[in-house]
């Protein structure tokens, strides 16, 4: 019987280096889940720790996906993003402007990273928890709505009302009595 081919585990030094050289899309994430420099440098130190400890059952062609996902479930179990308009829920089929998701979800996303960093900021816990998911993270409507607790139609409607928080502001000059002035339109 010939040897078997381990396949490519992850070791302590490939985590260390995930860590050194993708600190700050790291760092980003922890801090625009959480809202507050502490916890981020807490999660940050907690997935490390916990990378190290399991290294060795994580292929390496998922290490980047495993930690981020380490550092999304620390921000949901630290922060609790829950109970936000559970109720209410908005069909895709009538949204105002008819402008597809995917354009806005593009448009958003062609924001500066510290732009749209604000704007999330100023999202309460759960729509920013579940738009980073959705759009950034690429997570599905079904597994957002398993992460946090929440039931589908919710995670929608959230998704949706988080995409418009986020969406940049278009302003025209117009002529007023007192000289011109910009207005968001």
């Amino acid at each position: 019987m010939g040897a078997m081919l381990q396949p490519d585990r992850c070791t302590q030094n490939d985590y260390v280096r995930l860590f050194a050289d993708s600190a700050e899309p790291l760092r980003w994430l922890c801090y625009t889940l959480t809202g507050d420099e502490e916890l981020s440098e807490k999660v940050l130190k907690a997935a490390f720790e916990q990378s190290l400890r399991g290294a060795d059952c994580v292929f390496r062609e998922w290490m980047v996906s495993w930690v981020r996902r380490l550092i999304i479930q620390a921000c949901i179990a630290l922060m609790r993003p829950t109970g936000y308009m559970l109720e209410e829920c908005v069909c895709l089929d009538h949204r105002e402007g008819g402008s597809g998701i995917s354009d806005q979800i593009e448009l958003a996303l062609s924001q500066p990273s510290e732009v749209l960093q604000q704007r999330l900021l100023h999202l309460d816990a759960l729509p920013r928890f579940v738009f980073m998911l959705r759009a950034l993270e690429g997570y599905s409507r079904r597994e957002t709505a398993l992460l946090l607790g929440i039931g589908d139609r919710t995670c929608e409607s959230i998704y949706i009302r988080a995409l418009d928080a986020v969406q940049p502001k278009l302003y025209v000059l117009r002529s007023a009595a007192k000289g011109p002035e910009l207005v968001a339109i």
